[in-house]
């Protein structure tokens, strides 16, 4: 079975291919792509997030065939009650056109650095995480949870559970994609 994915993150691509080797075994094969999500580096606002992860899946089913199943990972953040938190959102399409959508477990975001990417005054989250802590590419590296959590959680893991969390309706599908 293909999945295809949107993105040229190794850690996004991790973590898709271990949310499906949770149902699916290893008898998948995921291929991926860079792929433009039409929103801004750093996505803030859950429906800008939802936004970026859709045109991942749909952009990456264009330049990949024969795809099973294509995945859309966006990160971003969101206001949650008086905080902003940092969220993985996965969209999956499968080739009959039906669509899920996961999310995975969100974090705080230290005031400051959500002031910053609020004001614009970075492009987006990994430039001010690498720049705070000396690190390079720590998106693709595990991830601001990684250092966040002291290795506990990597960016990787929390991408797996918002596949997870997409994937419920596919392992379920008697209840979700009941013909009519």
């Amino acid at each position: 079975m293909k999945v295809c994915v949107g993105t040229g993150n190794v850690s996004k691509v991790e973590g898709v291919r271990k949310g499906f080797m949770k149902f699916f075994g290893r008898d998948i094969e995921v291929e991926y792509a860079p792929v433009d999500s039409g929103v801004p580096p750093q996505p803030i606002g859950l429906e800008e997030i939802i936004r970026g992860a859709r045109a991942r899946a749909v952009s990456v089913r264009k330049i990949i065939s024969s795809c099973k199943f294509s995945v859309g990972v966006e990160a971003g953040i969101f206001r949650a009650g008086n905080h902003y938190v940092d969220v993985q959102v996965s969209i999956i399409i499968d080739d009959k056109g039906r669509e899920s959508i996961g999310l995975s477990p969100a974090f705080p975001l230290p005031e400051d650095f959500a002031r910053s990417l609020l004001n614009k005054e970075v492009e987006e989250l990994e430039i001010l995480v690498d720049n705070y802590y000396g690190t390079k590419n720590i998106g693709e590296k595990g991830g601001f949870i990684k250092i966040l959590t002291q290795s506990a959680v990597t960016r990787e893991d929390l991408t797996e559970l918002s596949v997870v969390m997409a994937l419920v309706p596919w392992i379920n599908s008697g209840i979700y994609f009941q013909e009519k």
